[in-house]
């Protein structure tokens, strides 16, 4: 809310972290997996670890973003999935509306990932 208050915005970054638990033997995308479940939609390409996928462009504009997927592991149980947009250098808002718009965008982008990556039957399994 207080943003209305500074002068300018040069950057914005939402992340979201899902643990889901994941009992069994279910079916987990790896990482080369969900590249290419996601390049059908956005430029996407891997860090150098090969553990992150880079998305290059969004449909926001000036705006790119990362999926880091970690399987079930000692000390993790389940599968963690973090996913992360944030503005590139050249964005700038020229008000507090354009700011809330792009958390929204944003938001509904990391969203439209999430159904693209996790299988519909621990989607399921989650509601």
């Amino acid at each position: 809310m207080g943003a209305g208050e500074i002068s300018h915005i040069n950057g914005c970054m939402l992340r979201y972290s899902d643990l889901i638990p994941v009992a069994g033997r279910k079916y987990l995308p790896d990482t080369e997996d969900i590249a290419h479940l996601i390049s059908g939609r956005l430029h996407c390409s891997f860090d150098n670890t090969r553990n992150e996928i880079l998305l290059i462009e969004t449909t926001i504009p000036h705006t790119i973003g990362s999926v880091h997927s970690i399987h079930n592991g000692p000390g993790k149980p389940g599968w963690t999935l973090i996913f992360t947009m944030n503005t590139t250098r050249q964005a700038r808002f020229g008000s507090l509306h354009g700011v809330l718009n792009w958390f929204d965008d944003a938001r509904a982008g990391i969203h439209e990932i999430f159904d693209l990556v996790v299988p519909e039957e621990i989607v399921q399994a989650l509601r």
